[in-house]
């Protein structure tokens, strides 16, 4: 089976890191802190930043970021299991410039320096990875944005929602997963 993965927030603990980030840098804005802990995502409205300084924020900091996050928990187990079964894990991501001076070397890094083993990175231009996903033919993708797993399932893409505590209520009705070993059972199954 071809298992399509976006990297962070599904292999990566992306949202941990970059919410203590955000946290660090508000001090040296307003020190408000967080103001919404409702909001569905830390950019969208968590912080009292507006849309230009989360974008500079993002610009300035995020391969500094990407290059120090720490892989899920049970990532790099399951991972390796299910390329023992003969699966082909393709990583297909949407890392690119301004957020990223680098984004193959900077992922390709991080991948070598946790030993995440894959079968083939792909990086997306377009947040949308339809396309990414009918080129390499994913059986079953898993993505932890639900705009875009919806989007992938409505151009017929098998998308699993990787859920985090930051969805708040967003993507009621799509399928989805909490966890590798959840992750893992799902692709057992099918």
């Amino acid at each position: 089976m071809n298992i399509g993965l976006d990297i962070d927030n599904v292999i990566t603990a992306f949202d941990r890191a970059v919410l203590k980030e955000f946290l660090k840098e508000d001090k040296n804005k307003r020190n408000r802190g967080v103001v919404n802990s409702k909001a569905s995502h830390i950019n969208l409205g968590m912080f009292d930043w507006s849309q230009e300084e989360v974008d500079e924020f993002y610009a300035q900091n995020m391969e500094r970021i990407a290059k120090d996050l720490r892989p899920r928990r049970n990532c790099k187990k399951y991972m390796d299991k299910l390329l023992e079964e003969g699966h082909k894990l393709i990583l297909i991501s949407h890392r690119v410039y301004p957020n990223y001076k680098s984004p193959k070397k900077t992922t390709l890094d991080w991948l070598k320096k946790n030993h995440i083993n894959y079968t083939k990175l792909v990086l997306s231009k377009s947040p949308d990875k339809t396309k990414e996903c009918r080129e390499n033919k994913i059986d079953i993708m898993f993505d932890d944005r639900p705009d875009k797993c919806r989007l992938m399932r409505e151009n017929g893409i098998n998308c699993y929602l990787m859920r985090t505590k930051y969805h708040k209520g967003e993507g009621k009705g799509l399928p989805s997963v909490t966890s590798w070993v959840n992750l893992y059972d799902k692709v057992q199954k099918l």
